[in-house]
């Protein structure tokens, strides 16, 4: 019976954990400088400015990449991603991870060669703005702000940039 106590002591505790942990999430109507309300600190790392960037600029086709340094589709996707940069020089493109420890997103950063900005947002709060459930996860939003295209698992550069060109964005040949 204590063994029982105890694990529904456990159960109820993390639940309300995460209950607190939604009530200090940045609500949707927030007054941030992006379309969306939200900005994330970027890593400094090769291809990363470093810097506080918006998810959702105004008036600006966006690709949001989600992502983990654990995550074996993810690996392969990152030379996808890298001729997407290379084609759309010009397109917003964010990758986000719910990670925590900088050192191992630097490192695959690095390692998988990004060339555009990494940010860390172990908050959750890009991943519950957008429902994200699973990774990699790439969202097309158009210059609106309105989700255009969603894919979750390995996809090709060809088929993402016929996703960014039908959002609006300039590039890709």
């Amino acid at each position: 019976m204590e063994r029982y106590t105890r694990r529904r002591a456990l159960q109820l505790g993390v639940g309300g954990l995460g209950v607190l942990a939604g009530c200090s999430t940045t609500s949707p109507g927030s007054d941030e400088t992006t379309s969306d309300g939200l900005a994330l600190d970027t890593l400094s790392v090769a291809g990363s400015s470093g810097s506080t960037v918006p998810v959702q600029p105004s008036n600006s086709v966006v690709l949001l990449d989600f992502f983990a340094t654990w995550c074996a589709p993810c690996k392969p996707q990152m030379k996808h991603l890298r001729q997407i940069r290379s084609d759309f020089p010009d397109l917003h493109m964010l990758s986000v991870t719910w990670e925590s420890e900088r050192s191992l997103v630097a490192d695959f950063w690095r390692e998988y060669e990004g060339t555009w900005n990494v940010a860390m947002d172990p908050e959750l709060r890009t991943g519950e703005r957008y429902g994200i459930d699973r990774i990699p996860t790439l969202v097309v939003l158009d210059a609106d702000g309105t989700e255009q295209w969603r894919h979750t698992g390995l996809v090709a550069a060809d088929d993402v940039a016929e996703r960014l060109r039908a959002a609006g964005a300039s590039g890709g040949g």
